[in-house]
């Protein structure tokens, strides 16, 4: 996967797709199951002309147990929340203020590629790496910003995310203009973090990172749904252009030699 327009339309279709054909094929299911139990019934009655109350009482008796076997257990397996991950364009948001300046976002694409709700979805970077190997002990794990969520105006809250392939966005950082550390990790806190040294990849206690390459470990998590922590590397240049201008980050899914 990677950043561009390209490669998250490709994998926004990928996944469209993915999602019809895995509610295709569980109505399919449905419909074998229906006939399948309809077939037994009429089985029994084909092969024995003479049966009585009890074996009808015996057969039918049969037939839900399967049908709630099916209903209570099998279905729902079948119709759970699917979660799936992409990794959207970078963004950029033209300044509001007078005198300030352009935003650029990175945001990952959370699609529900099953048949039922994936409630109570949160986003969570793991931790987070140097180029070098070393972890930034002031990211312990912490809940990310879904998008159009922010720490003044609305807060955290998960966010339920539809079946048959809807999507949510999860913010992971915003860049802007900054003498040394243009990349801000969008994480949902109350306190201050762990206040980092001047000369450290993360000055001061605001969730902030210099320029340069870094990793991250996200992960989501939602009721009967889950992504697995996965590794993303993040390069961010120090030059933040305006919203003309070319995006001053990459991001793509890349585990770190460090990691192996």
């Amino acid at each position: 996967m990677g950043g561009t327009w390209l490669s998250k339309g490709y994998m926004l279709k990928k996944l469209e797709q993915k999602s019809t054909r895995w509610s295709f094929v569980v109505n399919a299911i449905d419909i074998i199951v229906v006939i399948a139990l309809v077939s037994i019934g009429s089985l029994f009655m084909i092969r024995d002309k003479d049966i009585v109350t009890k074996d009808i009482v015996a057969i039918a008796s049969l037939i839900i147990s399967i049908a709630i076997a099916y209903i209570t257990t099998i279905r729902p397996f079948f119709r759970k929340p699917r979660l799936e991950m992409f990794i959207d364009e970078i963004r950029c948001s033209a300044p509001i203020l007078q005198g300030d300046t352009a935003s650029w976002f990175i945001r990952f694409g959370i699609m529900n590629c099953g048949l039922t709700m994936a409630k109570g979805c949160i986003g969570r970077i793991v931790g987070v790496w140097t180029e070098q190997g070393e972890q930034l002990k002031k990211f312990d794990p912490l809940t990310l910003f879904w998008a159009r969520q922010d720490i003044k105006h609305t807060g955290f809250s998960p966010v339920n995310i539809q079946g048959y392939g809807d999507v949510e966005y999860l913010d992971i950082a915003q860049i802007k203009k900054s003498e040394s550390t243009p990349l801000a990790l969008r994480m949902a806190y109350s306190l201050s973090l762990t206040k980092g040294v001047d000369d450290s990849h993360s000055p001061g206690s605001e969730a902030m990172l210099r320029a340069g390459t870094h990793y991250i470990k996200v992960a989501i998590y939602a009721d009967e749904a889950n992504i697995s922590p996965r590794w993303f590397e993040i390069t961010c240049s120090e030059n933040v252009p305006e919203c003309d201008g070319s995006a001053p980050c990459q991001i793509k899914e890349k585990r770190p030699k460090f990691a192996r």
